[in-house]
This record gives C-alpha cells, structure tokens and sequence, in this order.
C-alpha cells in the first residue's frame, strides 16, 4: 500500500466513513503521543501496517482499526515520541582503546596498556578520545607514550578526531623527522630545535595513519551491526552518516547488503565526498547513487566537506585570532576553489554539508552557498553548515535567507573540563558566550537539526536535550548553566532531534513526525520528559524504539 492510500484509509476511519479500512499489524495504545505534527499534537494511540502508520488518535480511534490478528501493545500511559534522527553521525569501523574522559596522561597509557596487552605482540597500538586537557599545560608529547612503549607504534587520535599523537616509533616507521615539512591542510608541531612532539594536526595526522592495518570486511560488519544496535538503544530511528566516504569498498557493500536484506535496525543518510576538484564522472556517479538508493533504509544523495578544523587544535578559521595568540586557525580551501566546487556540486543537485567552526569558515560557506544560488538559480538544495560552533553574530540571519540549515550538536555545549580549560580560554568571553549558543540560531528563524558528531561525544540524545536545555554537565554543574542565555526548551530539543533533522535530510514526507501515511518510527519513554524538571532529565530512558514498524530495541530483552 502507498503513501497515498494510507492517508486515504486513516481518513476514511477518522471521518466515519462506511469505507471499511483494512485492519492494522499491531496497535500501540494507551500512550502519551507528542506527535510533533502542529495540526495534531498530542494522541493517544497509534496503529502501523506494512511499516507505516495508519492511525494517530483516541484510543477508541484506533482500536476501531483491529482485526482478528492484530497485535495489541498497552504502553502503560508512557510518553511517545517521533523517533529520534542524529543528523550528524560517523561510523567507527576502527576496534581502538577507549581513552573518553582519561582525565590524564597516565590514565591514558594505562588504558592503552591494558588494550596493548589483547594484541599480537608488535601490533600497532591506537585509542581515540583524548583531550588536551588530559595533558599537563594542554600540550600533548610523545614522551608520555615513549615511557610505555619505546618498542611498537602507537597513534592516539583525540576526541574531535582533528589532531592525533604519535610515538617515536611510529613517527620513525612514518619517516617523520625535523626535517619533514608540514604537508598541505595540516601541521606538525615541533620542539625548540624543530624535532616533532608527536602531535599532529589535521591533514598531517595521515603520514602515520596510513600504516595503520585498515579493519577487515568482517571486522567492518561487526562494527555496523554494533553501532546499530548501540544507536536504537538510545532511541535514534535514523543517523545521518557524515563520514564523506568514497560510495565503494566494505562499508558499501555492508549497508547495501543489509538494505537488500531487509535487516535494518535504523535508516541511513549516507554522505559522499565534498572535493572542489571533483570530476565529471564522480559527480554523475554521486547522481546515480541518489537514484539507485531512495530509501526508505539507505539514501544517497549529500556530499560532505571540510572547510576548517577544531577550536582546541586551533585549527578552526577564525576571523580574530585565538586569545592571547596571533594564530587564526586554518581554512582548507581559498575561497574561490571552494564557491566552484559548491556551485558544481549544487548544479547537480546534490546536497553539500560543510564542516565549518570558526566564524571565518562558517562566512565562507556561507558566501559560496549564496554564491551558487546565484549562479544556478534558488531550489530547494537545503545545503548545511555543520557544528557552526562560533558563529559571527551578522551571519546569524542568513541561514534563513539562504534556507540554509544550522546543523549544530547538543551535546556540544557540556561546558566539561576541556571546554573550561582550553575551549572557552582559547575564544575569550565574547566569543564562548556565542559558541554552541542554540537559542541564536532559533531566534534567527534558521532551521535548526541537532546531531551528535559520535564517536567525537555520546549519540545519547536525552544526555543531548537536558545539556541543550540546561548547558551543564549531567554532574550539574555549573550550576544555572554555562552562558546560560544559549538555552532553548525540551520542545525545541525535541523537534531539533525530529522534524527539523527530518527535513534536514529531505525526509520531511515519512519521517520526524507521527501522522498517518508517515513512516512508523517512535520511542517510547521511560517518563515524560515534557514535564521532568530540566535538572532531572537524564533520568529518563529508551524503553523501546520502533522502526518502520517493528522493534529495534526494547529494554531488557537481550
């Protein structure tokens, strides 16, 4: 049954109508139902057939649409939301050592100890998570990892996924001397002498982590089918894959395999590779792709850049220089390579997405969007600025002139040990009361989809609402809230992380709201987060998330 149809049948029930619609799969009932839909808000019940909802009402409603084998699901008076969409989320495909929240350098060699410890012996080390704070006067050395392992290389990537350190090994293995020179988009910082620390910045991690063994094809399946599993659990419905790889290769056929298959336990959004220079044939193939998968399990269709780096490697383009420094980041592209390959790829009618944090590289997308609206003529291309974290306030109104979208991350703005201790420092007050700021945005009218960047913070998105809501640590502290004027309400949380991610990935139609003919995916909570007072948020859980009608997680079951 179409989309059409189903309206036509919930119609037909809602309006009396002797028409007798065809009985649902399974009816979820007595339910608090924020349905996120202006013209309905609240229900009480909803039926699902074929994967798609065909009742949004009363429970006496929606009992009308039972038939001798319909299942019957009594949700106890439990809130129901429109499943949740991570409109900013990367697949891990790497097993590395989990180095979140190490607090300092000898907890950091002490877990890559302990995962060295699992590996053959001579095996390269990795961990990802680290900040600079971990670090004594936040600066990262490789002596701290040469006193545990001066015989086998280790790469630590930080948790923004923008700088990583080496040993000494592994820089020797990667011919990383004095004399290397810094390659293009990246930097290798050095000693008083010239000698390499360790740490690399942007495009300059590559020289070591290309020897890094590249994970299997089962290794990769594993990884999917664990990330899947983890993301349903937090109730995400739909993720938004930002990893700009090349559409070929395992992760490829993995998620086609598991399209064709029908496995799915949540929808993808699956980014290809934002390159200016790019030739004729990789946009045609970018084209195809958008044909070849519409959904509803995998889609193609937006392309992913990076225009600058992160604000704690100073790699982030700014238009005034970090406090206290004469740096102002770095912009991978000039501006004009970057307004031709936007137009190119706006041309095509492929959706660009791109990384942009510092207030300069924000402007510089900006401008090319606006450029390639004039080039090409305005359509509805819905081209996205991702994180955005420090934006010039005079930019602010041209999201939505441009219908360009804010796609920013809740979690972004825990103001944690490293935003206190090297973020907000390297900003100055001025800037850090604008950074990761979500009421700027809502107050500028853009359309605003909240996402995670996970693995850089947790795809938890209730931990995501109560930081956007109160701008603390799930600690709570400070207490009030970090510049607290950034805050916005658990509604508009709510439809940041639903409608306006939807429509964010042009899935506006079938998903991020609960009406009949949309696409069943919901979440049902542990307790009303509408009404829990804002501190207590975190206590509220997924108790069970459905996609296209079926369970993909339900607490307890194992």
């Amino acid at each position: 049954m179409n989309r059409s149809a189903f309206i036509l049948a919930a119609v037909a029930l809602c309006c009396g109508s002797p028409l007798r619609a065809q009985p649902a799969d399974v009816l979820y009932v007595n339910a608090r139902v924020w349905t996120g839909d202006s013209l309905a808000p609240s229900a009480e019940a909803l039926a699902v057939r074929d994967g798609r909802l065909v009742g949004v009402g009363s429970d006496a409603t929606v009992r009308a649409l039972a038939g001798p084998a319909t299942k019957v699901v009594d949700l106890g008076g439990k809130r129901v939301v429109p499943g949740f969409i991570d409109a900013h989320w990367h697949l891990p495909t790497a097993s590395r050592a989990d180095l979140v929240d190490a607090g300092s350098a000898q907890v950091i060699v002490k877990r890559l100890q302990q995962w060295a410890a699992k590996l053959p012996k001579g095996a390269w080390v990795v961990g990802r998570g680290w900040t600079p704070s971990d670090f004594p006067q936040n600066a990262a050395h490789k002596q701290y990892l040469d006193a545990a392992f001066p015989d086998r290389p280790v790469l630590i990537t930080d948790r923004d996924g923008h700088q990583a350190l080496a040993n000494s090994v592994a820089l020797r293995l990667a011919r990383v001397t004095a004399a290397t020179k810094d390659p293009a988009q990246g930097v290798i910082e050095r000693g008083a002498k010239g000698e390499p620390t360790g740490l690399l910045k942007e495009g300059a991690t590559g020289l070591v982590s290309r020897l890094v063994p590249p994970p299997t094809r089962a290794d990769i399946a594993r990884r999917i089918h664990e990330e899947t599993q983890a993301a349903a659990s937090f109730g995400i419905t739909m993720v938004q894959e930002a990893s700009r790889r090349a559409p070929s290769g395992a992760v490829f056929d993995a998620l086609a395999d598991a399209a064709r298959a029908d496995t799915m336990r949540l929808r993808w959004y699956v980014s290809v590779p934002f390159n200016p220079g790019a030739t004729r044939a990789e946009l045609a193939r970018y084209v195809q792709l958008k044909a070849q998968y519409p959904g509803p399990w995998v889609r193609y269709g937006i392309a992913k850049g990076m225009l600058d780096g992160t604000v704690d490697a100073q790699t982030a383009a700014m238009l005034e220089p970090y406090a206290n420094t004469d740096a102002t980041g770095l912009p991978f592209w000039s501006g004009p390579v970057l307004n031709a390959g936007v137009a190119r790829y706006d041309s095509a009618g492929l959706q660009v997405e791109l990384h942009a944090i510092g207030d300069k590289a924000v402007r510089m997308a900006l401008d090319a969007y606006a450029l390639a609206q004039k080039k090409n003529g305005r359509r509805d291309s819905r081209h996205r600025v991702e994180h955005i974290e420090v934006p010039h306030p005079s930019d602010l109104p041209r999201f939505k002139q441009l219908g360009v979208i804010a796609s920013t991350q809740a979690i972004f703005a825990t103001p944690d040990v490293t935003t206190l201790t090297n973020y907000a420092p390297l900003l100055g007050p001025k800037r850090s009361a604008l950074a990761n700021n979500f009421r700027q945005f809502d107050d500028a009218g853009a359309r605003q989809a909240f996402g995670s960047d996970y693995p850089v913070f947790p795809m938890d998105v209730i931990r995501g609402i109560y930081t956007a809501v109160t701008r603390m640590t799930p600690e709570g502290t400070p207490k009030g809230g970090w510049y607290p004027a950034g805050r916005i309400t658990v509604e508009a949380a709510l439809r940041h992380y639903t409608r306006d991610a939807a429509y964010a990935g042009f899935m506006e139609n079938d998903a991020g709201m609960l009406r009949a003919g949309m696409l069943a995916d919901f979440v049902v909570l542990s307790e009303d987060l509408l009404t829990v007072p804002s501190e207590q948020l975190l206590r509220v859980k997924v108790l069970r998330t459905v996609v296209g009608g079926r369970d993909a997680f339900v607490a307890g079951d194992k």
